[in-house]
């Protein structure tokens, strides 16, 4: 007879569901402002949000399916490619275990477009009436002359940085981008000519 109770008790046990995780509804972050320190922290915070809260790289088993693609609205002016490189590392880390689609609307310029240009392959769009800007990196460091010189050569090795980034991400080379810095002045794109260099894949 305790035999049996215990018995009954198992399969009792055995047959309660285990609760499942609510799909997630959305993953959707957006740069709609100049990049600067406060719009880095914010979307910061979004793209470690949708890494599970973690620093560090982050993946399932590998018979897991990934979860839903992060959804990256863009339209801005650029700003501080320091804080974009904040944003771009983020953005390496959440694409270990999900995948980034990055939409450009109305005009992605300077720091701006190698964060549309790094979604995942096959998912990066821009918008048909969409303007892309590309020019040297600025500063407006002023003082001695020993400091001009050193921020001068800082900014030199992030503009190479950043030229890297592009070519990275683009079919065009560095060679390339250097001859589009040397025009001196902005140069813009539109959505087809984007299309072309490599820097999306989809015009919508």
């Amino acid at each position: 007879m305790n035999y049996d109770t215990d018995h009954e008790e198992e399969i009792e046990y055995s047959e309660e569901e285990e609760e499942t995780p609510e799909e997630e509804e959305s993953a959707l972050i957006g740069l709609c402002t100049d990049i600067n320190e406060e719009s880095m922290k914010e979307i910061a915070l979004g793209l470690l949000t949708l890494n599970g809260g973690k620093v560090l790289p982050t993946s399932g088993a590998a018979e897991e399916p990934r979860p839903i693609d992060v959804e990256f609205f863009i339209s801005s002016n650029g700003g501080s490619v320091n804080d974009m490189f904040v944003l771009y590392d983020l953005m390496e880390l959440v694409k270990v275990s999900r995948d980034i689609a990055t939409f450009g609307y109305g005009r992605v310029a300077s720091a701006a477009v190698p964060l549309l240009a790094f979604g995942t392959p096959g998912k990066r769009h821009v918008s048909k009436n969409a303007r892309i800007m590309i020019h040297h990196c600025s500063s407006e460091v002023g003082g001695s002359h020993a400091t001009i010189r050193t921020n001068f050569s800082e900014l030199k090795k992030v503009e190479a940085m950043m030229v890297q980034a592009l070519a990275d991400n683009s079919n065009l080379s560095v060679g390339d981008y250097y001859e589009i810095f040397s025009k001196n002045t902005d140069q813009y794109f539109s959505a087809q000519e984007a299309l072309e260099m490599g820097l999306v894949d989809k015009i919508i």
